[in-house]
């Protein structure tokens, strides 16, 4: 997906460094490095963080994918989608349809567990911004502290919810000295919020299906 990556070189360069090698062993396109020698600008900005209002879990499906001039560059068409895609779903507990939002409102090992054609819609609240000076503008950053788990042959454990990750291990899989903690207060999460349970043995329709009448979002309680 397109994306802007920044990185505070201060104090990492040689005196007089002209060059730049970047080394990956991902399938990166760049569009464009950029390169700031400026005075630190923090002076002339403010921060003011939304407290999170509301999160509800549902099924949404899969918005048809527009691709761009280069491999990988991305977008989704949220006017039409499909209910039905290629997608498997892993085997095991996950979170329940509706109102999520006291597992989101702290980072930490209560999360929310979704899978394929599933999203959360999160409603932050403006009331503690302050108004803009004149010539100022706005920018929103979201920012999100989770786990993703891609269902690969050569990823670990690709096929269930469990092993699930958690804050504090060393490594995933996790040697097996750790285990996700098992407090009481992290049990009950367990049993009153991840109580949807997935076989792995579901029948459905592995194609994409843009029908019009499945273009609105589909909400579940």
């Amino acid at each position: 997906m397109p994306r802007t990556i920044v990185v505070d070189l201060t104090g990492k360069l040689p005196p007089n460094t002209r060059r730049i090698r970047l080394t990956t062993n991902l399938q990166i396109y760049w569009d464009q490095v950029l390169v700031d020698n400026g005075p630190d600008a923090i002076q002339s900005m403010r921060q003011t963080e939304l407290p999170l209002s509301e999160a509800h879990l549902a099924f949404r499906g899969y918005p048809r994918q527009v691709d761009g001039a280069t491999p990988g560059d991305l977008t989704y068409d949220y006017q039409s989608i499909s209910r039905t895609g290629p997608f498997q779903w892993q085997r095991g507990a996950y979170t329940r349809y509706g109102n999520v939002t006291p597992l989101l409102k702290d980072t930490d090992n209560r999360y929310v567990i979704f899978g394929s054609g599933e999203d959360i819609d999160a409603e932050f609240s403006t009331a503690a911004l302050p108004k803009l000076p004149a010539g100022w503008n706005r920018d929103y950053f979201f920012y999100a502290d989770g786990f993703v788990k891609d269902m690969d042959f050569y990823e670990a454990l690709p096929f269930t919810v469990a092993e699930m990750p958690f804050h504090g291990m060393t490594a995933y899989p996790y040697p097996s000295r750790e285990h996700f903690p098992d407090d009481t207060g992290t049990l009950a999460y367990r049993l009153d919020w991840n109580d949807r349970v997935e076989s792995g043995d579901r029948t459905q329709l592995y194609r994409f299906d843009y029908r019009p009448e499945y273009s609105t979002p589909m909400v579940q309680p």
